[in-house]
C-alpha cells in the first residue's frame, strides 16, 4: 500500500523546522526552510532562517558539492519512497509507520549511525525524519503544511 501511494506522488511542497543538537554543544540550533520535490529526480532544499540557503538537484545535475549532493539524493529516495526497503544503501526495518534505516553504503556509515522516519498515519507522508550521526549528534526535521499531488 505505501509503495502504491509512493509511486503516484507527483509532488510535495512542506516547510520545515530543523532542531540540531550538536554533541558537545548544550544550546540547539534551529533553522527552518521548505522543501519541493517533483517527480521523478526534482529537488530543492531551502533554509530561510537564520540564514538564507539553497540546495538543488535535478537528475545528476546539482549546485552543492558531491556530500551534500549525496544527502538530496537520500532526501529524495525518502520522499518517493526508495528507501524505505532494504537495499544495498540500508538495512531498514518498520514498526507501525516508522522506519528505521541502517546505512550500509560507506558513504552514509561515515555521516550516520541511523535514521529514522516517521510518516504521518494517514498520509503516509514523512512528518518527521532523525538524523543520529556517527559524532553523537543529532537531527530531527519536522514538516508542516505539506501539500501533495
Amino acid at each position: 500500500m505505501l509503495a502504491l501511494i509512493l509511486a503516484i506522488l507527483l509532488s510535495l511542497e512542506t516547510d520545515f523546522v530543523q532542531t540540531k543538537q550538536i554533541a558537545m554543544m548544550t544550546e540547539k540550533q534551529v533553522s527552518k526552510g521548505h522543501l519541493s520535490y517533483r517527480s521523478p529526480d526534482t529537488i530543492r532544499w531551502e533554509y530561510t532562517k537564520p540564514q538564507s540557503i539553497i540546495w538543488e538537484m535535478s537528475g545528476k545535475q546539482s549546485n552543492v558539492n558531491p556530500q551534500i549532493q549525496g544527502l538530496l539524493h537520500m532526501i529524495m529516495s525518502s520522499v518517493s519512497g526508495t528507501n524505505l526497503q532494504s537495499s544495498s544503501d540500508f538495512q531498514v526495518t518498520q514498526e507501525g509507520n516508522v522506519y528505521t534505516l541502517i546505512p550500509r553504503k560507506r558513504e552514509y556509515k561515515h555521516l550516520f549511525r541511523k535514521i529514522v522516519i516517521t510518516l504521518n498515519s494517514s498520509t503516509k507522508v514523512a512528518q518527521q525524519v532523525e538524523l543520529f550521526e556517527t559524532n553523537n549528534s543529532t537531527t530531527l526535521i519536522e514538516f508542516h503544511n505539506v501539500v501533495t499531488r
